[in-house]
């Protein structure tokens, strides 16, 4: 018996210290490692806030070549001791824009900003949303700001946001572009946080005007500023604020009950269902595995032919809780039927890991509708989120890779799940091309979706 439970005991040891060597050789370290964190300056400032973002930087973002830890300390040693909060924040997204990877970034930025807040629209970016005493610039389209076209200013914004595909660094524009200190620093006419705004109506009429930079610092969120674009949206500190949009009024899916991350709608005219998902993690109001059932309860019911999934505005989360969906949407669609999915700059991380999964499952029956996604297929994420002690200002560094264009091999440096759950895709490149313009967003149309049903009834009828 004595004998037993030692080679028991041996196997047992083995078994373990073989599962140890996987662990380690796929990259597990990396999992086990937490960050390093600088000591914080006592008392702290604001100069002080500069010297340890530079520190906790250093010693935590992944994969930096001496190339560009130069940059990154040149820009840090160049920039003016920092004023204010937007100074800071100005400094540090320029500094981590150098890395070449869109999640490492400010993630809490602080801001003087503009009475108004932008969106890109196909033929043009326009104002969404503004403080009360700014309501009539609703709706129109901006031709310049401090002197410049907001097309002829996109190349400059990258020395802010770093990388992502063009069309990331076109919505992180809209949020540089409320900024003032961003626009002069990518070549706009800014005094005392002023600029001369120059703006269309609908009907062709000129409008110029002075705006101001409101006197309190205002937060944004590179992840989420898209929500300004949503009807009544009142994020980031504008509860008084006014949208173009209204939550009461007429509007497309993608935008219907709009405070809620998913939605679910059948839709028996094309033989179809709509599965929207804004976030790849759950809502407050029901559990991903809650929602997943209620998707499989309306395929029982309908057995739609086509299978609608928009993630134009997935930000990303956790992947391997949307697998599942991913997997049972897939499972779903029948042999002659078609899975549409919708994308564009905001599927973004785990949003795009998700999404690119149905190309791995369904190559055959999926169709990619909208625009370019909003970052490259390989990137880093899996980071940390460290603070600021003086300032508050978060910061998004990151460690594990993500490559859907190779995949991930078992030595090399992946994150350890990725290995495992994900397979490669190539490329997850839009069949179907379409934008809303300034006239659909604005009148609460959708021609995104409206392509999506255009191709369904073509395919019945063919």
């Amino acid at each position: 018996m004595k004998r037993i439970l030692i080679r028991a005991f041996i196997a047992y040891v083995c078994i373990n210290a073989l599962l140890a060597i996987l662990f380690f050789s796929a990259g597990g370290l990396q999992m086990v490692l937490g960050p390093t964190i600088p000591e914080a300056a006592v008392p702290s400032s604001l100069s002080s806030d500069l010297k340890f973002f530079q520190k906790v930087v250093l010693a935590n973002e992944k994969d930096t070549t001496p190339e560009q830890q130069r940059e990154f300390k040149k820009i840090i040693d160049q920039a003016p001791s920092p004023q204010n909060v937007d100074d800071l924040t100005l400094t540090a997204l320029q500094a981590l824009a150098v890395f070449d990877n869109a999640h490492t970034t400010v993630l809490k930025t602080k801001m003087y900003r503009l009475p108004v807040r932008f969106h890109w629209t196909a033929d043009g970016l326009i104002i969404v949303k503004a403080r009360a005493k700014y309501k009539k610039l609703l709706g129109r389209k901006v031709l310049s700001i401090g002197g410049k076209s907001p097309e002829s200013m996109l190349a400059h914004t990258a020395i802010l946001t770093g990388s992502g595909t063009s069309s990331w660094i076109r919505y992180r524009s809209e949020f540089l572009f409320s900024a003032p200190s961003a626009l002069s620093l990518i070549g706009a006419d800014v005094e005392d946080n002023t600029v001369e705004l120059h703006a269309q109506d609908p009907n062709g009429g000129k409008f110029k005007t002075k705006l101001s930079a409101d006197k309190e610092i205002m937060p944004g969120d590179p992840f989420w500023d898209f929500l300004n674009a949503f009807p009544d949206d009142d994020s980031f500190k504008t509860e008084e604020w006014v949208s173009l949009l209204h939550r009461d009024q007429a509007l497309p899916l993608y935008l219907q009950e709009s405070t809620r991350l998913h939605l679910l709608r059948e839709l028996p005219e094309y033989d179809a269902i709509y599965v929207r998902m804004n976030a790849s993690f759950a809502d407050k109001s029901e559990s991903l595995e809650q929602f997943e059932k209620r998707i499989l309860e309306a395929i029982s019911q309908n057995e739609p032919g086509n299978i609608i999934v928009d993630f134009r505005f997935n930000r990303g989360g956790d992947y391997t809780k949307v697998l599942p969906i991913v997997r049972s949407l897939s499972n779903a669609t029948p042999e002659n039927g078609r899975l549409y999915l919708i994308v564009g700059p905001n599927t973004f991380s785990a949003g795009i890991i998700a999404g690119s999964q149905f190309k791995r499952f369904i190559p055959d029956r999926l169709t990619v509708v909208g625009s370019e996604i909003g970052d490259r297929l390989r990137f880093r994420a899996e980071g940390f989120y460290p603070t600021l002690p003086e300032s508050g200002i978060k910061l998004y560094l990151t460690k594990g890779w993500t490559d859907l264009v190779d995949g991930c091999g078992w030595f090399d440096d992946c994150w350890p799940p990725n290995k495992l759950l994900l397979r490669k895709v190539g490329s997850l490149e839009v069949d179907i091309p379409i934008e809303n313009t300034w006239d659909s967003y604005r009148t609460g149309n959708d021609l995104v979706i409206d392509s999506v049903y255009k191709d369904i009834v073509q395919r019945k009828g063919s």
